[in-house]
């Protein structure tokens, strides 16, 4: 590619500089650039030009799928008669590049319809060996979250992961949480739509299922939902982690809209135990590219994450479209507890070329606003995990009681099924 770019500047001696700045901005195709400037005068004594640094403005961004929503993304499967249990005959209600079509990845879908005792060993279970009944490293769990073996099982209908109390005072000076994980055996990368059907907790834990980068440095979140947690209840968490390790550093987005709620659920600890006879909640992520997350809740497009701006549909139905922006210090700008944002835009459906604009209108990412990942975004394959835990936020707000803890009834989190589908060519 090339360019002109023109840049005024006056004479001020063979050694004496002063700063100029491009009149136009310069627009960059991903990969390697060769770049060549020329120091021009009027005359053979005014060539001298010292140095140069481009300044990142903001992607060139273009969504890779369309911009239509199928019937079950704008209103969910129920309002297509959709039997959410039915996972072998269920569409896949996530967006799609043109002349593409979703094939499943055997190696990660699973229906649980075979059954796996509880054991105190780390073990491989599922058909071709598809889980551990462990997390995805040697550590055992945030707060004062004990990961064990045993804590795991499959009933021959859904994963079981359940949680008890552990005596143990060593972490955070109380008594700790048992609590089960698994992880998968493979990864996934995008592009992908993993999507899960689940029973949560009813207790003051977080019931999760997450995608997980090997060197713990890239996190998306499919679930993150608190079944008996004092106002939390209500509210689903949509949101991914971007860390540094060393020294830890941590951005999640947690705008107001990052909290999901849903008219008429107050809690969703409740809505899916349902006084025993257990209700599943769908969620999905459409994991587009490493600057495009999708969130599906029940087969309906509730939030999309894009490059420098958010989407999301709220409980009146109204798209609101927001762009993050770092606070006076160059850090990420809060507003009440909450990760502020300016308010791009609203309409009644949904719309990608709203959601460009918005995006290309700001310099700041809602993936990675910090450029912890260099720029880059989310581009590592990552394990699937799913787990119970007790989060230090808990441990100091909202710890379990020791009788919702030895309640068989509502100490466990059930996974009905997870699907796992790559788009390929049509």
């Amino acid at each position: 590619m090339g360019f002109l770019c023109y840049l005024n500047g006056s004479a001020n001696g063979w050694n004496t500089f002063s700063t100029v700045n491009a009149a136009t901005a310069v627009k960059l195709q991903a990969g390697p650039q060769k770049i060549r400037i020329y120091a021009l005068g009027s005359n053979d004594w005014q060539w001298n030009l010292e140095s140069f640094n481009f300044i990142w403005k903001s992607d060139i961004s273009t969504s890779p799928v369309s911009g239509e929503l199928s019937e079950i993304a704008k209103s969910g499967y129920a309002s297509q008669g959709l039997d959410a249990n039915a996972v072998e005959t269920l569409p896949v209600p996530a967006r799609i590049q043109s002349g593409k079509k979703w094939v499943e990845q055997t190696a990660q879908s699973d229906d649980f319809n075979y059954e796996f005792d509880a054991t105190n060993v780390k073990s491989n279970f599922g058909p071709g060996n598809k889980w551990y009944n462990f997390y995805h490293n040697a550590w055992n769990g945030p707060g004062a979250t004990y990961w064990q073996y045993d804590h795991v099982a499959v009933n021959g209908n859904e994963l079981e992961i359940r949680a008890s109390r552990n005596p143990s005072t060593s972490k955070m000076n109380v008594p700790g949480i048992n609590a089960g994980c698994i992880t998968s055996n493979s990864r996934v990368l995008y592009p992908v739509f993993v999507e899960t059907s689940i029973s949560l907790a009813n207790i003051s834990l977080a019931s999760d299922v997450w995608l997980l980068s090997p060197d713990d440095t890239q996190e998306i979140d499919i679930i993150e939902a608190y079944g008996g947690v004092n106002y939390f209840e209500q509210f689903i968490h949509l949101s991914h982690h971007s860390f540094v390790r060393s020294p830890f550093q941590d951005y999640q987005p947690r705008d107001h809209n990052s909290w999901w709620g849903r008219n008429g659920v107050t809690s969703w600890g409740d809505y899916t135990w349902n006084n025993g006879n257990r209700n599943f909640i769908q969620v999905g992520v459409n994991w587009v590219s490493p600057k495009h997350f999708e969130y599906y809740i029940d087969g309906e497009l509730v939030r999309v994450v894009y490059h420098n701006a958010f989407a999301t549909k709220g409980k009146d139905g109204t798209w609101s479209y927001t762009q993050p922006y770092l606070d006076a210090s160059g850090g990420v700008a809060f507003d009440n507890g909450y990760q502020a944002v300016k308010i791009h835009g609203s309409n009644l459906a949904f719309s990608q070329n709203a959601l460009q604009t918005a995006s290309d209108t700001n310099n700041i990412s809602a993936i990675d606003p910090l450029n912890f990942q260099g720029g880059l975004g989310f581009t590592k394959a990552m394990d699937i995990i799913i787990n119970i835990e007790s989060q230090t936020w808990l441990v100091e707000n909202n710890s379990p009681s020791d009788a919702d803890l030895a309640d068989p009834d509502k100490n466990t989190m059930l996974v009905d099924w997870i699907r796992v589908y790559k788009p390929e060519n049509n």
